[in-house]
């Protein structure tokens, strides 16, 4: 009975350690309104140089001005995701902070640099995991930042450790790059979906480089629909994505569509072309085609940045860049 009524009087006073105050429930209304808005992404960091939260009861949020890693801390041990080179470095500082148990696993979700350049920095001992095709591109790449992952697997893997469950898996079908997977922690509700979109922020240039264009364009509506997440982890940004923000996504890129099918559709453009065709020679099509893509891009970037200022970030930025994508897949290229 003393011992309670002194531990009680040591928290009120704020005398406690950390670990003692960590039991505290995870409240995740309370992350979102702190963690998942603007006034968030633009405050400024901690002279440290970098900030981090929790997202779950055992999963931790690590961000520097853009980028971001999430790690797991399982009865076992840690679980680290997405080994960024610049942003590892700051996960291994955290870590200690927050537990003292070891890294024991650290998952690539695709080749490129810089999701990947730092997994070198992690315990040897730790297991690297890949999908096949990431895998690939490293043995390709040779590069000592990169090393080759212990576990390999193609299609689908669950990582059962310590008590927490990871389900990964290929989607068949890329978003950004040539390997891209999604991986669902569901006693979590913690979906990564990396370099998927930017949380309230317009896509970055070329809808973030993609590699495939009209999948990237139907992935929110596959996403929302096949899983009941609580955040999503995309990679960059010091905000932890939410449903809101990938519903916005979805509205963003339903309306660019709605936008240049609107202006295809219109008697200006349709007189445009006909003007166009008649002042190049027949053998011209090239120039045709691209005085076309130039004109609805255009027009498609004024109408989409009036809709969109204020309602995302940087919403001028790659406007027609991103027009100029959307309208070749799909006035042009897909079905």
């Amino acid at each position: 009975m003393i011992t309670r009524w002194f531990a009680a009087l040591l928290a009120i006073l704020g005398l406690l350690p950390l670990a003692a105050t960590a039991q505290q429930p995870f409240d995740y209304e309370k992350t979102k309104a702190q963690y998942s808005v603007r006034d968030y992404a633009q405050s400024k960091l901690p002279e440290r140089g970098y900030g981090y939260y929790k997202i779950a009861e055992n999963a931790w949020f690590v961000h520097d001005d853009f980028e971001n890693m999430v790690f797991f801390v399982t009865d076992d041990g840690v679980v680290v995701v997405d080994p960024k080179p610049d942003v590892s470095p700051l996960v291994l500082e955290v870590i200690p902070q927050v537990t003292n148990k070891p890294i024991t696993h650290v998952i690539y979700t695709h080749h490129h640099r810089d999701h990947s350049e730092g997994a070198y920095l992690f315990p040897k001992e730790a297991k690297l995991i890949a999908a096949r095709r990431t895998a690939d591109f490293l043995a390709t790449a040779k590069d000592p930042k990169r090393p080759q992952p212990d576990v390999v697997f193609d299609g689908e893997y669950v990582l059962e450790t310590g008590g927490l469950r990871l389900e990964m898996k290929d989607l068949g079908r890329n978003w950004h790059s040539q390997d891209d997977m999604v991986i669902w922690a569901p006693q979590q509700k913690i979906l990564f979906a990396i370099d998927m979109f930017h949380p309230d922020a317009a896509p970055w240039i070329h809808w973030g480089e993609s590699s495939d264009p009209w999948f990237a364009f139907g992935l929110p509506d596959l996403l929302l629909k096949q899983y009941d997440f609580n955040f999503v982890i995309v990679g960059h940004e010091r905000i932890v994505g939410t449903p809101e923000h990938m519903k916005t996504h979805k509205a963003f890129i339903d309306d660019m569509k709605k936008t240049i099918m609107g202006i295809v559709q219109s008697e200006s453009f349709q007189k445009g072309a006909k003007e166009a065709a008649a002042r190049y020679s027949p053998t011209a099509t090239h120039y045709i085609y691209k005085e076309a893509i130039t004109s609805v891009s255009n027009a498609c970037a004024t109408q989409m940045i009036e809709k969109w200022q204020g309602k995302l970030r940087n919403a001028p930025l790659n406007m027609v860049e991103n027009c100029q994508t959307m309208f070749i897949r799909l006035a042009i290229l897909e079905p």
